[in-house]
């Protein structure tokens, strides 16, 4: 039987689904790692309060969007709090996300370069070196970009597929506010291929329609909370302090991560005036133009950003056609103010996770073996992630053992996977540290909540981000050091056992 339904597939879906098979291996240890990486962490802590009956930026707050805390609390709401499922529905989003690239390859440069272009998305998106292995906005993000770049290529830009392909931007950048700006690669390849300023005008409407319509759902809801502006604060207006951050350079960054923008659409221009066709793979261009200028745009240099150049990258390295590539005068200045500026500025912004360093791939599986096989220990196999994990653990057996599970307890750090893992009720809305000192009045608020709603629990980690005079103060008068675990102190409500 199985003979009879592979004789009936065409070869190369054969070869798809070997590509997704391969993708889900190299992905497969991620779903074993232990609770580690602190965005995940934060998303998490904020979810779970979602799930309690919290209200975003309200009673938990995060520098984000809402979407990447609802897909969290949807994956908790369904699996409970657990890494093996949420990697897994990542992995699963990357599998659709794959699909959806090969589709878009299929139809645009042929079933063979469809599958390689697949296969690189694959492996890059696998890969811990750019922490494709984390469920972060960028890995949530791609798909509905993905998706929106397909549904308007394959119904050839017409006016619907510009409004859902709007529609499916917004939620893109309802993950991460750079998941925008490749409605912009669109928009500008529809204005170069559009034949009149009419119709352009209209496909941009369909476009920006789409765009408009999950903000003003979203404006809507926060409204009616009475939470707009601290919506906007949360997930905007506090973005600026990641802006041009680059400690070298700034300026030579500011202007070099638009060069590959203009560089595209100058040359599109070019075209058009030439009467030359504007073709397909223009689009590719702009998208990793655009995808990369995200991924520069704060000037930090976390390996996650590179996520976001994963599908464009993917198809346009699988288009190239060296047998038929010839260099004319315009196309040597269009590589060149292409390419250089993004070759510069990832070797420049993201020279660490590119050169390997603690996050190295073969190490990564290694302790992945060892620990499978026996020859590691699971604290030994935490340890390779972060030192904080055995920690996260040990506080959260202490917790249950003495009956705080569920219960209100307040944590000066960065481990907010303990509020997720052991149900815990955050009293203040921020659940890590560093987040107290980077909203303004931050400190006083939280102080407030404590003084007002002292908790059964306080927990200082040896990580805790800088010095908290009126939490001391607070400890001084109200708790009593109970226990130490791994440099961790647990403080108890007196008179609360």
């Amino acid at each position: 039987m199985i003979k009879r339904i592979l004789s009936q597939l065409e070869k190369h879906h054969i070869l798809v689904f070997a590509v997704l098979f391969l993708t889900f291996i190299m992905r497969f240890p991620s779903l074993f790692e232990p609770f580690w990486y602190g965005d995940e962490g934060i998303f998490a802590a904020v979810a779970r309060n979602l799930n309690q009956g919290g209200i975003l930026y309200q009673t938990a707050w995060d520098n984000k969007p809402p979407m990447i805390y609802l897909t969290y609390a949807s994956i908790f709401s369904v699996f409970g709090v657990s890494m093996f499922w949420l990697r897994l529905v990542t992995t699963i989003v990357v599998l659709i996300t794959s699909a959806v690239i090969y589709e878009i390859a299929s139809s645009t440069l042929g079933k063979k370069r469809a599958i390689v272009a697949t296969f690189i998305f694959g492996l890059l998106t696998s890969l811990r070196l750019i922490e494709g292995n984390l469920a972060l906005t960028e890995i949530y993000m791609i798909l509905p970009i993905s998706l929106a770049m397909y549904i308007a290529i394959k119904r050839k830009f017409d006016f619907r597929s510009l409004l859902l392909a709007g529609f499916l931007f917004a939620v893109a950048s309802l993950y991460k506010q750079v998941g925008a700006f490749e409605a912009a690669a669109l928009g500008l390849f529809v204005l170069l291929q559009s034949k009149t300023l009419t119709e352009f005008i209209k496909k941009g409407i369909g476009l920006s329609l789409g765009f408009s319509l999950p903000y003003s759902i979203t404006l809507l809801y926060f409204a009616s909370k009475g939470l707009v502006s601290d919506y906007i604060f949360g997930a905007y207006a506090y973005y600026k302090i990641y802006l041009n951050e680059s400690p070298r350079y700034a300026l030579l960054i500011s202007v070099s991560k638009y060069l590959p923008v203009l560089s595209v659409l100058f040359y599109g221009v070019f075209k058009k005036m030439r009467k030359e066709k504007v073709e397909i793979i223009h689009l590719f261009f702009l998208w990793v133009a655009f995808s990369f200028l995200g991924s520069y745009f704060s000037g930090r240099t976390y390996g996650h950003y590179l996520v976001q150049v994963t599908p464009a990258l993917s198809l346009l390295l699988a288009s190239v056609k060296f047998s038929k590539f010839s260099l004319t005068q315009a196309r040597v200045v269009f590589v060149l103010t292409f390419f250089l500026p993004i070759l510069f500025l990832t070797r420049l912004l993201f020279s660490d996770f590119l050169s390997g360093g603690p996050i190295n791939q073969i190490n990564y599986w290694r302790n992945f073996t060892s620990y499978v096989t026996g020859d590691k220990s699971v604290d030994a196999y935490n340890d390779y992630f972060d030192r904080n994990v055995n920690t996260i653990m040990a506080l959260s057996d202490s917790l249950k053992l003495n009956g705080a599970y569920g219960k209100s307890v307040y944590i000066w750090g960065d481990i907010p996977w303990l509020y997720a893992i052991d149900d815990l009720r955050n009293p203040s809305r921020y659940v890590t540290s560093f987040h107290v000192f980077g909203v303004p009045g931050g400190s006083k608020e939280v102080e407030a909540n404590l003084d007002a709603s002292a908790p059964l629990y306080i927990i200082k980690p040896e990580n805790s981000n800088g010095y908290f005079d009126g939490l001391e103060k607070i400890l001084l008068k109200k708790y009593t050091l109970v226990e130490k675990l791994n440099s961790a102190e647990i403080y108890v409500l007196r008179n609360a056992r």
